[in-house]
């Protein structure tokens, strides 16, 4: 199609776009939204059912440069009803002529493999503004590494982003360059990606068919969803196309976000659950890093009590018909944050409280009340011990932490004090367009700072170094059980109750870093071209009288293969074993 206007000619590519809403019983104002004209994401564009079939159709005309269009369905007027949740329709313009065969909230397949690669001028305009952003915004550029580290950093990826990729590798490293700067809070977010990025990379049918742990360098499955073929629990993976568990292991934790060199939050993260609704660390960077042929990889396993490996191909999967798989063998499977939350009584009276996670904005209940409500039932029940359970908890709000302290001693909190630091007093007007956050302030601090030194400014803010406690609260024997995966809030958690004796802590030595996080307040950087979002926190704050690391638990207890085998909580264990001394 061409189209001539003040005689200028222009081409374009003609879509019928053709979707099948049966299942909606024939709602009004039915239509389309979209990325790129004629579409926006703002107004909707009507489709029809001239013949009453349930099958609504539309046709658009969009510019020939334009390469992919994303779009999805939705109705009514004054409430809008979307389909597909999160997730973006995404469709390939190279064709001059080009109809659809859409399902109402039912994702239409596409191969990513024929969406065009990122130019590399464009790409390298991406690196460049992600380069200026880091420089002049993270607080712990040089927490980990010299200038001329940073600076060697910064010229290998200046010429790796020469080349033009595709957006899994474009995807790929941008992440490998955000963790060279050895920060938890530095990373290209799952859940920030657009539709697009997270429909592109991060939801393709490109997943392990299991859930599995990571002990020692090693994976050993839990479920497997493969039928006709039995995988017992405690079966280890010995190699993934030929490339032994250890070395992928090694190569994947290069891409997982942590402070500093704490590789066992690195680890932790790799433990995979298939939790719908997550995105997991796992899943993303091992299809990027080894893409799977023909969806299949071949793996070597080694089944408990086993004298020899097997050897068998295995379908991948995507996140969702794999939680949906897990959910169907068990009833309990976890499937959103809220069953992350729960209270219950042990033998002799123990409340037991587990908090998976602190973002409590996944969850569909109000987390003051439930937690007012638990503190309640622990007094009315007059139980003499609390285990509270953080393990997998990556953080989130600190005033859930704040608000549990204040439930568990008779004390005054005492917080750990720290120089809060930032790189900036206002934000250039060069990064301003690529930078998204919660509170406008953040791009000028220039009322709020003063001149520190080696580039960086005082955050003259005030901060919380009392917490008082609340009357009427918990008196008894309180117990902490903690691992690799906490950090940012959670971490804290752990410091303040290790520092203030507010509980006996057992597990494993958490992530963080005690000298000091880069959080508080955060930018959200959007690259133009590459459509990756990446997560700048604003806030660095340092100490040098604490020791480098995470939280070293009490009691330090590490899980076993044998233990994964049996179900068998060696943590839990031993929290019921010191009580139970308590008790004798």
């Amino acid at each position: 199609m061409i189209s001539c206007l003040n005689g200028f000619t222009q081409e374009f590519i003609k879509v019928k776009f053709k979707v099948d809403a049966k299942s909606l019983n024939k709602p009004q104002f039915f239509g389309i939204r979209g990325n790129t004209a004629p579409l926006s994401w703002e107004s909707t564009f009507f489709l029809e059912d001239n013949n009453n079939d349930g099958i609504y159709e539309a046709e658009l005309s969009f510019p020939a440069n334009i390469e992919v269009v994303e779009y999805k369905y939705l109705y009514g007027d004054k409430t809008i009803t979307w389909e597909l949740n999160a997730q973006n329709r995404i469709l390939i313009l190279d064709n001059s002529q080009i109809q659809t065969k859409d399902i109402w909230n039912i994702q239409s397949p596409f191969n990513v493999k024929k969406l065009p690669k990122i130019k590399s001028n464009l790409l390298f305009e991406d690196f460049i503004i992600l380069k200026k952003a880091l420089l002049e915004i993270h607080p712990g550029l040089y927490r980990f590494h010299s200038k001329s580290k940073v600076d060697s950093i910064f010229n290998h990826y200046q010429e790796i982003f020469s080349s033009s990729m595709t957006y899994q590798q474009a995807f790929l490293n941008f992440s490998k360059l955000t963790s060279s700067v050895q920060c938890g809070h530095t990373f290209p977010s799952f859940y920030n990606q657009t539709g697009f990025i997270q429909e592109v990379v991060l939801n393709q049918k490109d997943k392990l068919p299991f859930a599995f742990r990571v002990l020692d360098r090693k994976i050993y499955i839990t479920e497997s969803t493969i039928e006709n073929f039995e995988i017992p629990r405690g079966t280890e993976i010995l190699a993934i196309d030929g490339i032994p568990t250890a070395t992928l292991l090694d190569e994947i934790v290069q891409l997982v976000k942590a402070d500093g060199s704490n590789d066992g939050k690195r680890y932790a993260d790799l433990n995979t659950f298939g939790v719908g609704g997550y995105f997991e660390v796992f899943d993303a960077y091992f299809p990027l890093l080894y893409p799977p042929i023909n969806e299949q990889y071949t793996i070597q396993i080694k089944k408990p009590n086993a004298t020899h490996p097997e050897e068998l191909k295995v379908n991948t999967i995507g996140r969702q018909e794999r939680s949906n798989a897990l959910l169907k063998m068990n009833p309990n499977h976890i499937t959103n944050a809220d069953q992350l939350w729960k209270l219950e009584f042990w033998d002799n009276n123990t409340a037991y409280l587990q908090l998976g996670t602190f973002d409590v904005f996944q969850l569909s209940f109000n987390w003051n009340e439930f937690l007012k409500n638990a503190f309640k039932e622990i007094k009315k029940r007059k139980s003499k011990n609390l285990v509270i359970d953080i393990r997998w908890n990556e953080g989130g709000l600190d005033e859930v932490l704040l608000f549990i302290g204040q439930n568990i001693t008779n004390q005054t909190i005492k917080i750990p004090k720290r120089l809060d630091l930032v790189r900036f007093n206002k934000i250039s007007n060069e990064l301003k367009p690529y930078l998204f956050t919660w509170n406008n302030d953040f791009f000028d601090l220039s009322l709020k700072t003063t001149p520190y030194n080696d580039g960086y400014y005082k955050l003259n803010v005030e901060n919380t170094y009392e917490i008082q406690p609340l009357k009427n609260n918990f008196s008894g024997n309180t117990f902490l059980l903690v691992n690799g995966s906490n950090s940012s809030a959670s971490f804290y958690f752990a410091e303040i109750a290790k520092e203030n004796n507010l509980a006996t802590i057992i597990g494993e030595t958490t992530g963080g870093n005690q000298q000091g996080l880069n959080a508080g307040t955060m930018f959200f950087l959007r690259l133009p071209n590459s459509k990756v979002e990446v997560d700048i926190p604003i806030i660095g704050s340092f100490s040098t009288e604490k020791p480098f690391g995470g939280i070293v638990p009490d009691y330090i207890i590490k899980e076993t293969v044998d233990d994964l085998i049996n179900k068998r909580d060696p943590i839990k264990l031993k929290v019921k074993e010191l009580i139970q001394k308590q008790i004798e």
